[in-house]
């Protein structure tokens, strides 16, 4: 950042820095001093440990890469210590990453770059802890696919706002460029990212009404997840439509899944298939 501030003094260029880290990925490695940030007998457990009732066996999982690690066991059946040890360690790893982007954040002040730096914080995937049994990510499930992002644009954004608009990475893109006063980008494949642009200057308003994400197992699952709802479609490329299996959760009732009722609803299932027709499906070259 010292060094992008000097080359725009110098010739007036323009920066752009992605910094990277790590945690809260596995291995749980961080200084003892973030792990005593946080007592691990008060820290929330798994709110439901059982794979949701009716989920079909190609959606739930066991073991993953937490079993890589030890003393997780191979079958991956984790008592409530290590329970408790394993939540312990994704906090504690993400009070250090936390501190980490403070650091940044603290260099962009002193250096008086804030007040016209936009600054994004992503991250990648999300994380089960216990949850449904599962632990790590790979899944079409909430606590796979829900991840964070802030924004701070100065000029745009105010402090302290959030909203509930549904957003996906491919946002990023079309939202950093209208932002930064440079036209949309045309690209030959076409672009699914949505500027979140008119959401960051008023966190009222809509520019999607759903999210679309896709994690390939031994068929491929598909996923629309509304404000409310998540449908899971599992099929493999080139079948029909009828071969598929489908998963339809409520978060309105439970912030986890609990009970897949896409038998119970086939019209909302229908009408949700009809917004994930909308998405090619990609074929093996």
């Amino acid at each position: 950042m010292q060094a992008a501030r000097e080359r725009r003094q110098v010739s007036g260029v323009p920066f752009f820095i992605v910094a990277g880290f790590v945690r809260p990925h596995l291995p749980f490695s961080a200084p003892k001093k973030y792990w005593d940030l946080h007592d691990p007998r008060q820290l929330p457990g798994p709110e439901r440990e059982q794979f949701p009732e009716g989920a079909p066996e190609v959606a739930v999982k066991r073991g993953g890469e937490i079993v890589n690690y030890a003393p997780v066991p191979v079958s991956s059946v984790i008592d409530a210590e290590l329970q408790r040890q394993l939540i312990h360690g994704y906090y504690a790893s993400t009070s250090y990453v936390d501190a980490q982007i403070g650091r940044v954040l603290e260099e962009l002040e002193r250096l008086q770059l804030d007040k016209n730096t936009i600054v994004v914080i992503w991250g990648d995937h999300g994380f089960h802890l216990g949850d449904l049994g599962i632990w790590t990510k790979h899944t079409n499930y909430e606590q796979a696919n829900r991840i964070p992002l802030m924004i701070a644009a100065p000029g745009v954004t105010r402090a302290n706002t959030v909203t509930r608009q549904l957003a996906e990475s491919v946002d990023i893109y079309p939202t950093l460029a209208e932002l930064a006063g440079l036209p949309r980008p045309d690209v030959s494949q076409g672009l699914d990212g949505k500027s979140l642009v008119p959401v960051l200057r008023d966190p009222e308003q809509r520019v999607r009404d759903h999210a679309y994400h896709v994690f390939p197992k031994s068929v491929l699952g598909r996923a629309i997840r509304t404000e409310r709802y998540r449908l899971v479609e599992w099929k493999r490329v080139g079948e029909p439509e009828s071969a598929a299996v489908y998963e339809l959760y409520d978060y309105a009732t439970s912030s986890v899944e609990t009970r897949n009722l896409a038998s119970e609803q086939p019209e909302l299932v229908e009408q949700l298939r009809q917004r994930l027709r909308a998405y090619p499906v990609l074929r093996r070259p």
